[in-house]
């Protein structure tokens, strides 16, 4: 929705994802490859225009031969002579002077000249029943997309800002984020998403704010234009006026109140008040984010989501992956710090993985299923976790596993590699915890046979929910659907509680359910051990255990359980916090 408060401020309102409130200007990620406008120019601009589109020629040439050098030093022959293809297609000297001639002839931008050109060559080629002259067509198109995007300055392989930003884009994949410089990443605004999607959940673990939703942004915004993100409100304002920056910065002063309180005993145990002791560990995606969780209160990792490595370096070898998690496992002692195995599959594909499309595939080759048939992929990252637990303690659990058959031969496979180790002379650490993630019904329905062969489990709330009510959780038309006080949610939870008291193993859960403080009353009720949250909640997380009765929360899940209505279980459970805990709900 957009409205107009003065003639200088816009205003978009959104769905709030992940708290805070930045300001600054935006930068525009467009993953379109749209016509460009035949914007007509003087005599005077060609010269100028032209330079323009040489030097984006010239940085997308370095840009390419980056990465033949990257695939050559890796064995990679074959996609560096791709890459050598992609250098003769931006050079080819046809085209070089058929749109210098175009631009001063018709005096039309070389954007639009340069576009229209390669489109003509990729039209002759597409459809083509000859193999070879369609690997032409893509050829052509990838390296089209590279000059246009860096004609309008949105360097989408490697983005990086001299200030700080506000990525503004239609939507982000984890790859796109895991390219981007986060350091100088404020917020994030998308046109599409869900609080449950993985760039809200990102935003969330790198405690920056976050707007979806916000319908044609990418069309209305520009890069450099100066803008205010409100992840608390759901609203995105564009040339923020004096008054309402004051605004903002009063209520910044109240919010920096409260959080300076929670500092002071973020260190502290979390301990209800009747004795029940709940661990609150933090979720990770990146390496630099270890310092700041340490700092935050929690003193393990319960999830590092070892994906966003390796889609930052999908070729990475099994030294340079050995080295990061060594430096996470160091960072956080004497703390644990427990690895997901590979979770790629669903919303987080790796196209080198990806050798056909899947009509569902959250449904398909995801999690311990894809590394279970990417053994070569599996072994190497098993191995470097083994020799990082050298270092200090870590864990291994395996993602979406469907019974106790997966587990039992990713085991098997992990023991291999540290036989392999120990032969060749290279330490591993002696107690290494072995899990399993809970996020599909029927592994929650047989936690009891899946329990003798781990030491924990992790309850990966996201995909359990959108299995259990068969809600795509991406999906804005079913989003509301998306629940996670349902009665089978909540009872599957329960039953891989009990499953892992009887077995005497711990339960921990690092969905997103746990980073709510309005459900932490129902989650302590149902018994759970430890709770992962995102880093920026960790203190809140542990101020709210300290405030509930653990028999009274027990009390409360039974009566949610029996009821069978989801909405009034979320009600009982937000009428519960709100009473124990209001200061961190206003």
């Amino acid at each position: 929705m957009l409205e107009k408060n003065t003639p200088q401020e816009l205003v978009w309102e959104g769905i709030a994802v992940s708290p805070g409130v930045a300001h600054a200007v935006v930068h525009v990620l467009k993953d379109h490859f749209d016509e460009p406008d035949a914007t007509p120019i003087s005599e005077d601009e060609v010269d100028s225009d032209l330079a323009r589109w040489r030097t984006a020629l010239e940085v997308t040439r370095t840009e390419i031969e980056a990465l033949q050098k990257a695939m050559e030093g890796q064995d990679g022959s074959a996609e560096a002579e791709i890459f050598e293809a992609h250098l003769l297609i931006l050079h080819d000297h046809s085209i070089l002077k058929q749109v210098e001639k175009t631009v001063r002839e018709q005096l039309i931008c070389v954007d639009a000249v340069y576009y229209r050109l390669m489109c003509k060559h990729m039209d002759a080629l597409r459809g083509l029943s000859d193999s070879y002259l369609r690997e032409r067509f893509l050829d052509i198109k990838d390296v089209t997309q590279r000059v246009m995007r860096h004609l309008r300055g949105e360097m989408l392989d490697h983005p990086m800002f001299e200030d700080p930003v506000i990525i503004v884009a239609h939507d982000l994949t984890p790859s796109d984020t895991v390219q981007l410089d986060r350091s100088k990443v404020l917020g994030f605004a998308l046109e599409m998403g869900s609080a449950n999607s993985h760039a809200a959940i990102i935003a969330r673990s790198l405690s920056l704010p976050a707007v979806v939703r916000l319908h044609n942004i990418c069309e209305d915004l520009h890069s450099g234009d100066s803008i205010l993100l409100d992840g608390d409100e759901g609203l995105l304002i564009r040339n923020p006026s004096a008054e309402t920056l004051a605004k903002y910065r009063s209520r910044e002063a109240r919010a920096d109140a409260r959080e300076d309180a929670l500092h002071l005993t973020r260190h502290q145990p979390s301990v209800t008040m009747d004795g029940f002791t709940i661990q609150v560990s933090a979720n990770a995606e990146f390496i630099e984010e270890m310092e700041s969780i340490r700092d935050s209160g929690a003193e393990h990792v319960g999830l590092f989501r070892t994906e966003f490595l390796h889609l930052e370096d999908p070729e990475a070898n099994e030294d340079w992956l050995a080295e990061c998690y060594t430096r996470a496992v160091k960072a956080m002692s004497p703390g644990e710090v427990i690895f997901r195995t590979l979770d790629l599959g669903g919303d987080k594909m790796d196209p080198r993985m990806t050798f056909e499309e899947e009509p569902n595939p959250f449904l398909g080759w995801r999690g311990i299923r894809a590394s279970l048939g990417r053994r070569d992929l599996f072994r190497r990252q098993l191995r470097a976790l083994l020799r990082a637990s050298a270092h200090g303690r870590a864990g291994i659990m395996f993602p979406m596993v469907s019974g106790v058959e997966e587990v039992r031969e990713a085991r098997a496979l992990l023991d291999e590699c540290a036989r392999e180790l120990l032969h060749e002379g290279v330490m591993i650490g002696d107690d290494i915890a072995i899990g399993a993630m809970i996020e599909i019904p029927s592994a929650a329905v047989s936690a009891d046979l899946i329990a003798t062969e781990v030491d924990f489990f992790s309850l990966g709330t996201n995909d359990l929910i959108q299995y259990t009510i068969a809600v795509d959780r991406l999906n804005e038309r079913v989003a509301s659907l998306y629940q996670p006080t349902h009665p089978a949610v909540l009872r599957l939870i329960r039953m891989t509680v009990e499953a892992a008291n009887r077995a005497g193993i711990r339960v921990c859960i690092c969905g997103e359910m746990a980073s709510d403080i309005e459900l932490t009353p129902l989650l302590v009720g149902l018994g759970l051990h430890e709770l992962s949250v995102t880093a920026g909640q960790v203190a809140r997380v542990k101020h709210a255990v300290r405030q509930l009765n653990a028999a009274e929360c027990r009390a409360l899940a039974e009566e949610v359980m029996c009821q069978g209505c989801m909405v009034s279980g979320l009600e009982k459970t937000r009428a519960m916090a709100m009473t124990k805990y209001p200061d961190l709900l206003e």
